[in-house]
């Protein structure tokens, strides 16, 4: 149902690039239940966020995949998520 591969999600400022979410990888079925732990900063919410499209400029996701039923949400953009 769900799988995140090599998810990356970066944010760029002036002082260079930070590495939120860098090669994050995970699958669930229907059903199943995924807790993220971690510390403080350790991109516990921004995972969560760019699996759901809500990373805020000036981050994105860089790089990896979201497949949600066999679709690529990063491929697929704003018009795939709004489905």
């Amino acid at each position: 149902m769900l799988d995140v591969k090599n998810l990356q999600t970066h944010f760029f400022t002036r002082d260079g690039v930070a590495k939120a979410v860098d090669g994050v990888s995970f699958s669930l079925e229907r059903g199943q239940i995924l807790g993220l732990v971690g510390e403080s900063g350790s991109g516990k919410s921004v995972t969560g966020f760019s699996i759901l499209g809500l990373v805020d400029p000036p981050g994105r996701v860089t790089g990896g995949q979201i497949l949600f039923d066999g679709d690529d949400l990063v491929a697929g953009g704003e018009p795939m998520l709004r489905q």
